[in-house]
């Protein structure tokens, strides 16, 4: 969305109760760092930046470590605030003006629920007269925007997670475009869900996972890395878990049933994100529904990119993003 200086970047990650940043040199990410930040609660809240001044006030104590003034800066547009719209466009339209021919279109042939929005779009398969428009209202992004030009950094990009998470996928070739796939994005608070489906992005939601973050517990693990401990009932937290599997359920019964007329339905799960539980989430999922459900693991994230584990995943589809001039 923004503009290209350099190729050093740092990919910034913001929940409700950590900031992570992964500084790169380049492209190849063998050399790069990544920090993590504790936040304070209600700094950020079920992904609505709530404290400005507080957040401010991190971003410049930790800027150096970051890559200083001027250097670029890739984030997520939050979660909660993004809309996807498929559009159909004529086939003589070149992939690399799509978003230009969008542009064009709103509030004529496209509509969106918002004035004020930023966009980008998606055609996985060039030519065919389809492609899919993720949108967001521009409030929230602009909030991050000013406060990175505040500390004299440069934003370069404001992606989506579910693209960021399918760049990651198919880098470490999770990725059969022949496949439906449900990729479920699970933090301690919060669930991402996106539907990818032979090629396409076929579905996407948010939805807040009931806990109380306050009774979630940071401590440091080695340099730079944290760990999330639960200070409540943990059974009932796990209750609370099992609800969103079967929200999942219910879920691909929609997309099956209500979406496509029994006609396609979702061939594999795939669990990633950085919940402490996500291996007992990926067992439940197992357990209880009749589709195979694979995991993003410490292993498979090493394999690909040594040194990282599986709670980067998403950082790393931003930081792999390409950025044109």
């Amino acid at each position: 969305m923004f503009k290209k200086k350099k190729n050093s970047h740092v990919s910034i990650e913001m929940n409700d109760y950590v900031l992570r940043a992964l500084v790169s040199k380049g492209p190849d990410l063998s050399q790069a760092e990544v920090f993590e930040v504790a936040l304070p609660h209600e700094v950020i809240d079920e992904a609505t930046l709530k404290d400005e001044m507080a957040l401010f006030e991190i971003f410049k104590e930790n800027a150096v470590k970051w890559g200083g003034k001027k250097q670029n800066v890739r984030f997520f547009v939050p979660d909660p605030t993004v809309l996807l719209k498929s559009f159909e466009h004529p086939r003589d339209v070149e992939p690399d003006k799509l978003k230009e021919y969008v542009q064009m279109e709103l509030g004529h042939s496209i509509h969106l629920p918002f004035q004020d929005s930023l966009i980008d779009v998606y055609d996985p398969i060039a030519g065919d007269g389809q492609a899919m428009l993720f949108a967001a209202a521009s409030e929230e992004v602009n909030k991050y925007i000013t406060l990175f030009l505040d500390i004299h950094m440069e934003p370069q990009a404001a992606d989506i997670r579910a693209l960021c998470n399918l760049r990651l996928l198919e880098r470490m070739e999770m990725i059969d475009n022949e496949k439906t796939y449900l990729i479920s994005n699970w933090l301690i608070n919060e669930l991402s869900i996106c539907i990818y489906s032979n090629g396409h992005v076929d579905f996407l939601r948010y939805q807040q996972i009931p806990t109380t973050i306050s009774q979630w517990h940071s401590k440091s693990i080695k340099d730079n890395e944290l760990e999330f401990t639960y200070g409540g009932e943990l059974e009932d937290y796990r209750m609370t878990i099992m609800d969103q599997v079967l929200e999942l359920e219910r879920i691909m019964n929609f997309f099956r049933f209500s979406l496509h007329k029994g006609e396609k339905s979702v061939d594999e799960i795939i669990v990633m994100g950085d919940n402490p539980l996500l291996d007992n989430i990926h067992r439940y999922l197992q357990d209880t529904l009749p589709v195979t459900a694979k995991m993003v693991d410490d292993s498979q994230i090493n394999k690909y990119f040594p040194g990282f584990k599986a709670k980067h995943a998403s950082l790393l589809g931003l930081a792999l993003k390409e950025i044109s001039s």
